[in-house]
């Protein structure tokens, strides 16, 4: 199976710098142009399904590929984004000042610092990589396309490159509506390229 990861058109949340974690958000104008420059970027592809975080960003952004690329879409509860707890709803300045600590534990590459009521990178990476071999397992020839969010997308990429304690997270960052490609293989995933974003350009 090759999937496609692709984070999210720029929210409101986004827009105002908010840590938005399973909260829901709105597409900006902007986000739904980077929505519809990310489907002319993959229009020729034969893409067998659709697979959607349930928050509503991710749905309109899924609803924008499928009006393009004719493919029916599914929710599925693995790929929402992580679960940021107390520091949800919070500006990101806000939250540097207000709680060091707690927001020092979005960027770790520590797998089990857990966001104080929140997910560790464990948690999220089983769930995310659950959800693949799941999809694969339906899909072995096929080419499906998933949409996710960018903190979820990070954890994944730190996990196939290694998923170092002292790693940075933001140095696999994804920009909305940017993907990344991988292929699954049985238990082997193999990660092509990551953080595609040259079709937003001029977004």
């Amino acid at each position: 199976m090759r999937a496609i990861l692709v984070r999210h058109g720029e929210s409101e949340g986004n827009q105002q710098g908010i840590i938005q974690g399973r909260l829901d958000s709105q597409l900006t104008a902007r986000g739904i142009r980077q929505s519809f420059a990310l489907a002319d970027a993959l229009a020729d592809l034969t893409v067998a399904h659709i697979y959607t975080s349930p928050a509503l960003r991710a749905r309109h952004t899924a609803d924008v590929l499928t009006s393009k690329l004719h493919s029916q879409i599914t929710v599925d509860e693995r790929l929402q984004e992580r679960d940021f707890g107390l520091l949800q709803g919070i500006n990101t300045m806000e939250a540097r000042k207000q709680h060091p600590e707690l927001f020092g534990a979005l960027l770790s590459g520590d797998p089990l610092r857990v966001s104080s009521q929140g997910e560790s990178l464990d948690n999220v990476s089983h769930r995310l990589f659950s959800c693949l071999k799941a999809l694969n397992e339906r899909h072995q020839n096929d080419t499906v396309i998933i949409v996710s969010h960018g903190h979820a997308l990070e954890i994944a990429i730190w996990q196939l490159k290694g998923a170092l304690i002292t790693d940075d997270l933001r140095q696999y960052g994804h920009q909305n509506c940017s993907y990344s490609i991988m292929n699954i293989e049985g238990e082997c995933i193999n990660l092509v390229k990551w953080g595609i974003a040259t079709h937003l350009r001029n977004i």
